[in-house]
């Protein structure tokens, strides 16, 4: 590779550092673009085009890898995070123009993927294009998986001292989003994932599951569904600043323990306020998770509490009474529904409570029951029409054994079966987080 090339990718990546530093129409930006410009010159006496791409995860500069990857990260995580996959320059392009490429490109507000490469044509930007990756063909496994990965990275950051990047955690939660609202079911199950060693973060993506569906059967806009998911995904964040043996504790906390566990929402709201490209109520979600309905719980605040927070509080706790703990056994959904209803009007806002009985159903996905032929199945599918007729895979026969290929039945179609009650999974030694884990990796 030329010294040319390794300039224009410098130069590139350097701007990138510089949009983040300084303001638009700082004197910096426009020397930095100057810089850039100049090289890009340079390339086209010779050449008509440049692509500069990411082709798996390799940075490829006119169909060649680049060397020394890790001198371009500011570059590639750009790229990435803005879902592109490739920034393509033409012969003709002018200073102003690259000038004005860059303000889009690091816009706080700028959008993701389609809408980026929308937005820079709408310019009027001709010699400078971008090419989105498509949209995510992932099985919901790699998206929750993804996920999981997206609140540890968040948490190592916040840990090592840095203030985390709210791109992943945007772009992650707008990919479960679609997922949710094209298979609710199959998004819900995966909250059955049970990883006790790992459970601060499962319990993240659980919770902004269960939250993204909620708001979904709300009919809540876009724009709010975001703020609730990524809200959702961080509302923990803040125990980065509690004694780790302090969340792991296995037994009982000292009241000066709990007193220090009780901080973690204002230290959580503190990290997201400095992280920028998060809506106001994520914040607001953060601080308000653990506050009643009647204004008791923490932090002690006798403001009205923001809607959203009232659905994440909600589905916090319900994924919180369906974990195994070690000092809990894990209430199965119905009993932990029962719960939720229990603290209505105390604990939690009456209504919500509502609306997430109705979303999840009389029997929620991820439940094992025993139908009335004496066989036992899991809840895969719930149906709002007749909330006592779910879809349910039967995995045991009538003897209790367990059944070589499981099969489906929709019990709102085969009136003549129905469900006596509900199942411990322990007592069939059975993982319903392993099942639809499996389930979803086969899809």
């Amino acid at each position: 590779m030329g010294i040319d090339t390794k300039m224009i990718l410098k130069s590139l990546n350097a701007n990138l550092q510089t949009n983040k530093l300084y303001p638009q129409g700082h004197p910096s930006v426009a020397i930095s673009a100057k810089n850039t410009f100049k090289h890009l010159d340079e390339y086209f006496k010779e050449n008509d085009k440049l692509v500069v791409g990411i082709v798996g995860e390799a940075l490829v500069f006119a169909d060649l890898p680049v060397d020394n990857q890790e001198d371009y990260s500011d570059l590639t995580g750009h790229m990435n995070s803005k879902l592109i996959e490739a920034i393509i320059f033409e012969d003709g392009v002018v200073e102003k123009e690259l000038l004005s490429f860059l303000d889009i490109l690091c816009a706080e507000d700028a959008g993701l993927g389609e809408e980026l490469v929308e937005e820079v044509q709408s310019k009027g930007i001709t010699h400078i294009t971008l090419k989105s990756i498509p949209k995510s063909k992932r099985n919901t496994l790699e998206v929750y998986n993804d996920a999981v990965d997206v609140v540890k990275n968040v948490m190592d950051d916040i840990r090592m001292g840095k203030i985390p990047k709210a791109e992943e955690a945007n772009h992650i939660v707008d990919e479960m989003t679609d997922l949710v609202f094209s298979d609710t079911n199959a998004m819900v199950g995966l909250t059955m994932i049970k990883d006790y060693d790992n459970y601060l973060y499962n319990h993240s993506v659980n919770t902004t599951i269960l939250a993204i569906a909620l708001g979904k059967f709300l009919k809540l806009d876009k724009k709010d569904i975001r703020a609730l998911g990524v809200g959702s995904l961080l509302h923990d964040v803040g125990k980065t600043g509690v004694s780790e043996h302090i969340i792991k504790k296995p037994g009982g906390l000292s009241t000066d323990e709990w007193e220090k566990v009780k901080e973690h929402p204002v230290l959580g709201s503190k990290i997201t306020e400095r992280m920028e490209g998060l809506e106001e109520a994520v914040g607001r979600i953060v601080l308000e998770h653990h506050v009643r309905h009647d204004h008791t719980g923490y932090p002690k605040s006798e403001a009205k509490i923001h809607p959203l927070s009232m659905i994440v509080s909600v589905v916090d706790v319900y994924d919180a009474l369906t974990t195994l703990r070690a000092y809990q056994r894990p209430y199965h959904p119905v009993e932990a529904m029962k719960i939720l209803k229990d603290l209505a009007g105390k604990h939690f806002d009456p209504e919500t409570v509502t609306a997430f009985e109705n979303m999840i159903g009389l029997y929620p996905v991820g439940t094992l029951v025993r139908l009335s032929t004496n066989e036992v199945g899991i809840v895969t599918k719930i149906n709002h029409e007749v909330s006592d007729c779910p879809t349910v895979m039967v995995l045991y026969d009538s003897e209790v054994n367990e059944v070589p290929e499981p099969f489906e039945v929709d019990l709102a179609e085969k009136r003549d079966l129905s469900i006596v009650a509900a199942v411990d999974p322990l007592s069939r030694n059975m993982d319903p987080g392993a099942f639809f884990e499996k389930e979803a990796g086969n899809v």
